[in-house]
């Protein structure tokens, strides 16, 4: 009778021995688990933490960034409103600290209006200036450019090429259909750009590049590539206030201008006037010029009038005698000279009983058909440099033994004053 109660007893102990055994079991799992995913509790918050402070940082530098590129944003939309006031001037060029949402900009600038440049040193910061949390900076350099002396052969329409056995050097751009008719033409140099369709035999040869909008390009032989688009050109347009404001010499009846080797020019039975060291621009108001001489330095001659053609009163341009520049390189602007003619109307090469030299920038604003050449039948004709329009020759024998046209690439390095130009960035670096 007193076994039971020891048997009792001892299967309570092995329940209780059981559940304790399974307690520290637990227990020990429990510390295992702790042991393991402890650790990996805290490399995780260790990661989400430099997760988030990296997004935040790169979030800082990505505002401070988007701030230093809004300023030269800003820069590139006031050139591209204006293609000849304030591309050099302190005055338009400089910009007072900024404060925006997130943080600040600052920039300074360099202008360098001999090689048609400025540069921009944008500073976005984020946060105070008192504590900045980020900083980007974007260095950039801006290079204007004039269309004027991008190509040998501008014209605002379409063309045909009728003569063979021609060359035309330094790139066509025709604002329309080019249509060459004529056999063995080749044209060198440059980039023949159409904004139309090209049509032309096997035989016309283009040494470059080719591009054009429209759904043909004939048969042509094109050594370069062939792109069926063009690059964006807008034909030019003369800001007749800006030569008001800006100029040397400004006449109101017709003038003959003759330039001389000394850095002057003079006007014919009055006064002579030296040409500035940033060039001279010579300004025609309801008038027209006639022009001859050495030029030495840098010119613009510019004749205004209201919209006509060659038959207008005013608003044109003769070349009456050889046109060319000082020095050895007579036919070439250099760092110390370039010319351009600038004219609402027209522009006559007109010479007889002698042979004519032209060299610089001569554009008509106005229609087509508006540059003539006149002189006598067995004379040479030479232009080196850019024209904008076809040459109407009248009577057809002038200048019969020889008619060249050639490009001038120094102009591009060496543009006349005065010209419109356009804003391209060339470089930037943001660090």
């Amino acid at each position: 009778m007193q076994s039971k109660p020891t048997s009792i007893r001892r299967s309570c102990r092995s329940r209780a021995d059981k559940a304790a055994g399974q307690k520290g079991s637990a227990l020990l799992a429990a510390l295992a688990i702790l042991l393991f995913a402890l650790p990996i509790a805290i490399a995780f918050y260790k990661y989400s933490a430099q997760t988030l402070l990296s997004a935040m940082a790169e979030k800082r530098q990505k505002t401070a960034a988007f701030i230093a590129n809004s300023v030269v944003t800003d820069y590139m939309r006031q050139f591209s409103q204006d293609a000849y006031n304030g591309h050099y001037d302190v005055d338009r060029l400089s910009r007072p600290e900024t404060f925006y949402s997130a943080g600040f900009s600052s920039m300074t600038f360099e202008a360098d209006q001999v090689n048609r440049t400025v540069f921009l040193r944008a500073v976005g910061t984020y946060g105070s200036e008192a504590k900045p949390l980020a900083r980007k900076t974007l260095e950039a350099l801006i290079q204007f450019q004039s269309d004027l002396v991008q190509y040998g052969t501008m014209v605002n329409g379409a063309f045909t090429v009728s003569a063979s056995n021609v060359g035309y050097d330094g790139g066509f751009w025709t604002n329309g259909n080019l249509s060459v008719t004529g056999t063995n033409v080749r044209f060198n140099g440059g980039p023949v750009v159409v904004n139309g369709n090209l049509s032309g035999a096997a035989s016309v040869v283009i040494d470059g590049d080719l591009y054009y909008s429209g759904t043909s390009a004939g048969s042509v032989t094109v050594l370069g590539n062939k792109y069926n688009y063009v690059p964006a050109v807008t034909w030019p347009t003369l800001d007749f206030g800006y030569y008001d404001a800006h100029y040397t010499y400004k006449a109101t009846s017709d003038k003959t201008i003759v330039f001389n080797s000394t850095n002057t020019f003079t006007v014919a039975g009055g006064l002579t006037y030296a040409i500035p060291a940033d060039g001279a621009i010579i300004y025609c108001e309801n008038c027209s010029l006639t022009l001859r001489g050495v030029v030495s330095g840098r010119v613009t001659a510019v004749a205004g009038g209201a919209v006509g053609n060659c038959s207008s009163a005013a608003g044109k341009i003769t070349v009456s005698d050889n046109l060319y520049y000082v020095g050895a390189s007579s036919v070439a602007a250099g760092p110390g000279q370039s010319f351009a003619a600038l004219a609402r109307n027209c522009v006559r090469f007109s010479k007889t009983g002698s042979d004519l030299l032209a060299a610089g920038v001569f554009f008509v604003e106005q229609g087509t058909g508006n540059m003539q050449l006149s002189g006598s039948s067995g004379r040479k004709f030479w232009l080196y440099g850019v024209r904008t329009q076809g040459i109407g020759i009248s009577p057809s024998n002038s200048f019969s033994t020889l008619r060249s046209l050639n490009y001038d690439p120094n102009l591009r390095s060496y543009p006349p004053p005065g010209l419109p130009e356009k804003a391209l960035l060339v470089n930037w670096n943001l660090r």
